[in-house]
């Protein structure tokens, strides 16, 4: 998981920058817009203030209140899409990796699991090109006792292992999904602070 959470961060300094610029765009325009609403917003508070009575002036606080709201609403959707985007980006980025690549990751899994009497490893049909039968009684059995499945998972890229009767899941999209939740947090701060 940490490999995953390094992978996450490199995904997001190198999609930094360009967040940056989309944010700073998104913030210019947010001024120029609240600039402007302001400024129109007091114009016809005060031509209100000097034509109505006080329950119509009411009732412009509120629409300006709505109009804060709906602001804000904008902006946090704009962030959801860019948060989206980078998570959807480091699946896509996963799901590319070299040969090299995913046997790496594959082997310090199981050196996380090297002490096991048998694990079974179930492959990704996406990933079934990634390792061959030979690779994995020469390189991965030296790590673990792991024996490849004649099973896949239907249009998956990544793995899972079972032990034991339990399945560990490295299906890339659910390792991104478990993440998330764990990540969305400092995520936001590094792209949106």
């Amino acid at each position: 998981m940490s490999d995953l959470k390094l992978l996450t961060d490199r995904l997001i300094e190198n999609k930094k920058a360009e967040v940056q610029d989309k944010i700073k765009k998104a913030e210019a325009e947010k001024v120029k817009m609240h600039t402007e609403a302001a400024n129109k917003l007091a114009a016809e508070k005060t031509k209100q203030l000097t034509l109505i009575d006080s329950r119509l002036a009411r009732q412009f606080e509120q629409d300006k209140h709505t109009l804060q709201i709906n602001k804000r609403d904008q902006m946090l959707s704009a962030k959801q899409k860019v948060l989206k985007t980078v998570f959807n980006e480091a699946e896509e980025q996963m799901n590319q990796w070299t040969d090299s690549e995913f046997q790496q990751f594959l082997l310090r899994v199981l050196q996380q699991h090297k002490d096991s009497k048998s694990i079974e490893l179930i492959l990704g049909q996406n990933s079934l090109d990634k390792v061959s039968t030979d690779w994995i009684s020469n390189t991965a059995k030296k790590v673990a006792n792991v024996q490849s499945s004649n099973e896949f998972i239907s249009k998956k890229n990544g793995f899972i292992l079972k032990k034991s009767g339990i399945q560990y899941n490295y299906l890339f999209d659910e390792l991104i999904k478990d993440i998330k939740g764990e990540l969305v947090s400092s995520v936001s701060k590094k792209l949106f602070d």
